[in-house]
C-alpha cells in the first residue's frame, strides 16, 4: 500500500481544495480535550472495576500500570467484557457502565463539553467558512467543526462567506438537499451530535445507519476524494457505506488517504476495504507520521487562504514556534548542580543521497526490496513519493531498488529544524551509527529510537567474547547485575539500553538519553497461548520495576558515566553509520560530546537550603 507524508498531500490538497470530502473519527479531537475512544474505554474499565469491587474510585490511579493490571486481571476473570483491542469492547462497555440511551446522551454531553477547537479544526472551520472544502462527514457528537467554521465564517465579508448547513440523524433531509443541489458547503453528523435524542453509540445503534445520511455519504463519495482522520473503522455500518461505493462506475475519483500511525495499526475492516480500493483502481494512500493538527497546518501554509483566515488560524504561533527560549546564563547559586542526560551533537549528517525512483512505492515497500537483497543503509521519504535520501553504498543501494527504477541524482539537503522526513533519517543513521562497531542493538520502530546491549553469543571466538567483555564491564558495574538475560518465572528476556530523541537547546542539537530496560517476548508462545502470555507480561513489568525502583541519584550517575564512556570513547567520539572508506556513497558521520550538559540555579529559593541542610 503506498505511502505519503502529510506535507505531500497537503501540497496535492493544495491543487484542488474542492476535489475532496472529510472523514473525521474521534482521534481528530483528541488534542482538543475531548477524551478518545480508547480513553473512554479505559475510564468505562476503571469505573465498571471500582463499582463491582466496591473500591473508591478516587483511590484508584488508571494510569498506573498495577491499577492496569489489576482492572485487567478483573475484567479477565469476569468474562463480561470481551478482550482488550476487541471492536466491540467501547461498546460492551459503555452499555455494562450506561445501560439506557439516555444516561449514554448524558455522559457523551459531559465529555464533548471539555473541547475547544485545536488547530486543525481552526484551518477545517476556515476551509469550509472559505468555501475551500465541500463536505465534511463526522462521527463525533462534539460541535467543534461546525463552531470553527462559524468563527472563521463571521470574519470574511458576507459576499465571501460560506455558512455549513449542519445535518444530524434529526434533520437528515437538510443533507439530501445540499447534495441535490450542490449548496456546499456541508457538515454531517453521521451518529447524531449531543443534543440528538436518538444519537448512534453502541453496536446496536449503529447497526443502521440513517438511509438517508448513508445515501449522502455515498453518492458525495461519487464526486469527492476522502481524506479520513482519526477514524478507527469500528462502525460496521459506515465501513458496509464506503465499500458500497466501490460498486459504482465512478468512486472516490481523489482517491482515499487515510491518516494513521502505521499500517499495522489498521483494524481488518479498514485494511480489507482500502485493499478492495486498490483493485478498483482508486488511489489509496496511507498518510502517516502525522497527526491532524499537524496535518492541518501543513494544508493552511500551502492553501490559499483569505488575509483574515491566515491571521485567525496562525496568529502570532508560527513566530512563537520559531523561537528559541533564551537561557539563564547568570548562575545564582554554586549548587546544586543538575545533571541532564544529554550530550553535545559536534557534527551531523548534513545531506545525504538523493535517490530519484520511477515508482511513489511507499517506504515500507523501499525497506522490504533493501531487506532482500541484504543492503545495509538508511532510507527515507524526501519530502513526498519517488525521492528518497539515503545512507550507504551507491552500487548496492541502486542494485536493490532497481525494480523501482532507483538512479543517484546527486544529494538532497537534510534540515532536521525544518522537516520532520529529515529527522527521522537522521534519527535512524544516528542509532545505527552508535550501535557500529560496539555490542549494542539498534532498535528502530514508530513508537521511537532506542539501543540495547546484543544478547551474548556462544559460538564467539574467545578474544571476541573477552573484548565484548572488557568493553561491557564499566556498564557491567554501574549496573550491579547483567545486562541481558532472562526474566525469573517468564519465558521472557530482557536488555539494558537507551532510549534516544534530538532536542534542540542553546543553538545547538543534543542526543538525549535515558536508560532503559527492554523486554522481549516469545511472540510464538504468546501466539499459542495468549491468556499466558498476558500474565508473563504482567509479571515481567513488575520485575521490570522493581529491577529500577532502588536506583537513585549514585547509581543513576554511574549508569550515565559508563554510557557516556561506553558511546564516546570505545570507538572514538567520531561515529559513522557504515564505515564507507572507499566505497562510493554518502555515509551519516556523528560526532559526539563526552561531556553531559549540566545546569546550576538560576534564581535562589528556600527549597535548596533546605535540601542542603542549611535552615
Amino acid at each position: 500500500m503506498k505511502e505519503i507524508s502529510g506535507r505531500a498531500f497537503a501540497e496535492r490538497f493544495a491543487l484542488n481544495p474542492l476535489g475532496f470530502a472529510w472523514l473525521l473519527g474521534a482521534g481528530a479531537s483528541a488534542t482538543a480535550g475531548i477524551p478518545t475512544g480508547y480513553q473512554m474505554i479505559q475510564e468505562f474499565r476503571t469505573r465498571l472495576f471500582a463499582s463491582e469491587t466496591g473500591i473508591s474510585l478516587r483511590e484508584i490511579d488508571s494510569a498506573d500500570p498495577v491499577w492496569q493490571s489489576r482492572i485487567d486481571l478483573h475484567h479477565e476473570r469476569k468474562g463480561i467484557l470481551p478482550a482488550k483491542g476487541d471492536p466491540s469492547e467501547y461498546s460492551r462497555a459503555f452499555e455494562a457502565l450506561y445501560p439506557t440511551p439516555e444516561d449514554r446522551r448524558l455522559f457523551i454531553r459531559n465529555q464533548v463539553s471539555k473541547g475547544s477547537p485545536s488547530l486543525g479544526h481552526k484551518v477545517l472551520g476556515s476551509l469550509l467558512g472559505a468555501r475551500k472544502t465541500t463536505c465534511v462527514f463526522t462521527t463525533n457528537f462534539d460541535s467543534l467543526i461546525e463552531s470553527a467554521a462559524t468563527i472563521a465564517s463571521q470574519l470574511l465579508p458576507a459576499s465571501e462567506r460560506g455558512t455549513p448547513t449542519l445535518a444530524a440523524i434529526d434533520n437528515a433531509a437538510r443533507a439530501e438537499t445540499c447534495l441535490r443541489e450542490s449548496e456546499w458547503p456541508l457538515i454531517v453528523k453521521l451518529h447524531g451530535d449531543y443534543q440528538s435524542v436518538a444519537l448512534k453509540n453502541t453496536d446496536q445503534e449503529l447497526a443502521q445507519q440513517d438511509a438517508q445520511l448513508r445515501l449522502v455519504l455515498t453518492q458525495s463519495l461519487q464526486r469527492f476524494g476522502l481524506v479520513v482522520v482519526g477514524y478507527s473503522g469500528r462502525d460496521e455500518s459506515i465501513m458496509q457505506a464506503l465499500s458500497a461505493v466501490l460498486r459504482f462506475p465512478v468512486r472516490y475519483p481523489k482517491g482515499i488517504y487515510w491518516l494513521c500511525r502505521d499500517a499495522d495499526s489498521l483494524l481488518p475492516s479498514v485494511r480489507e476495504l482500502l485493499e478492495q480500493a486498490e483493485l478498483a483502481q482508486v488511489d489509496v494512500h496511507l498518510v502517516r507520521g502525522t497527526t491532524f493538527d499537524e496535518l492541518c497546518g501543513d494544508i493552511a501554509d500551502v492553501t490559499e487562504l483569505p488575509a483574515p483566515l491566515v491571521t485567525h488560524v496562525f496568529g502570532d504561533r508560527s513566530t512563537a514556534a520559531l523561537t528559541q527560549v533564551p537561557l539563564q546564563r547568570h548562575a545564582a547559586l554554586r549548587a546544586p548542580v543538575l545533571r541532564l542526560s544529554a550530550m553535545p551533537l559536534i557534527e551531523m549528517p548534513k545531506s545525504a543521497r538523493r535517490i530519484a525512483l520511477n515508482s511513489n512505492a511507499g517506504i515500507a515497500d523501499v525497506r522490504a526490496l533493501l531487506k532482500q537483497a541484504g543492503v545495509r543503509a538508511t532510507v527515507g521519504q524526501a519530502g513526498g513519493p519517488g525521492v528518497l535520501a539515503a545512507f550507504g553504498p551507491d552500487a548496492l543501494l541502486e542494485q536493490a531498488l532497481a525494480p523501482l527504477g532507483a538512479r543517484l541524482a546527486g544529494e538532497v539537503a537534510l534540515d532536521i529544524a525544518r522537516d520532520s522526513w529529515a529527522k527521522g533519517v537522521i534519527y535512524d543513521a544516528l542509532v545505527r551509527a552508535l550501535c557500529r562497531g560496539l555490542p549494542l542493538f539498534a532498535r528502530l520502530h514508530g513508537r521511537g529510537h532506542s539501543l540495547s546491549v546484543s544478547r551474548p553469543n556462544s559460538e564467539l571466538p574467545r578474544e571476541l567474547a573477552q573484548a565484548r567483555n572488557e568493553r561491557l564491564s564499566r556498564l557491567k558495574t554501574a549496573y550491579r547485575s547483567e545486562l541481558t538475560g532472562p526474566i525469573p518465572g517468564t519465558s521472557s528476556k530482557y536488555s539494558e539500553g537507551l532510549s534516544i530523541r534530538l532536542e534542540q537547546a542553546d543553538d545547538r542539537w543534543w542526543a538525549v538519553f535515558e536508560p532503559a530496560t527492554f523486554i522481549d517476548i516469545d511472540h510464538r508462545a504468546a501466539d499459542a497461548d495468549p491468556p499466558q502470555a498476558s500474565a508473563e507480561w504482567r509479571k515481567a513489568e513488575d520485575w521490570r520495576r522493581e529491577r529500577w525502583v532502588r536506583k537513585y541519584n549514585d547509581r543513576w550517575s554511574e549508569i550515565l558515566d559508563a554510557w557516556v564512556e561506553l558511546l564516546t570513547h570505545a570507538q572514538g567520539p567520531r561515529r559513522s553509520a557504515y564505515g564507507l572508506v572507499e566505497e562510493p556513497g554518502v555515509d551519516a558521520l556523528f560526532e559526539l560530546g563526552s561531556k553531559t550538559a549540566r545546569s546550576r540555579p538560576a534564581h535562589d529559593h528556600d527549597f535548596f537550603h533546605v535540601q542542603r541542610g542549611q535552615r
